[in-house]
């Protein structure tokens, strides 16, 4: 794969994903293609499961704000905000691995946000929340 052909496919599918474009992202999607989600121990085994899944959340479908991607060769990453229908705000990672110029696997770790505890606050700094 060309040097810059991971980001552009990256940077291609996490618009469609932000912009909810569910055939574009079917389109940069492998055909073997699957989401796990570690933390649940859930595994989305195709598009198809993908889409019924978000649009079958009972407070309605989750919108996204990306933020920060990198990587390099067949191994990405990105950065989002989830804004879910229920007025939470979820902030997620997730790794791609490429494969034939798609997306092969994704696997995506999310959670709430939480305060800093003041205990170690004189051995940290603060920065502004991420993207929200």
């Amino acid at each position: 794969m060309p040097p810059d052909a991971g980001n552009d496919l990256i940077q291609r599918y996490i618009h469609a994903n932000v912009a909810d474009d569910v055939p574009t992202l079917e389109a940069l999607r492998h055909p073997d293609w699957r989401e796990s989600w570690p933390q649940s121990g859930e595994i989305v085994p195709s598009s198809a499961n993908y889409r019924a899944a978000r649009l079958g959340q009972p407070a309605g479908a989750p919108t996204l704000v990306g933020g920060r991607s990198g990587g390099s060769g067949d191994t990405w990453w990105s950065e989002a905000v989830v804004h879910y229908g229920d007025g939470s705000r979820w902030l997620a990672v997730t790794v791609y691995e490429l494969r034939d110029h798609l997306v092969y696997r994704e696997r995506v770790y999310f959670g709430p946000p939480f305060p800093a505890p003041a205990w170690r606050a004189q051995w940290v700094e603060r920065e502004d929340p991420a993207v929200s």
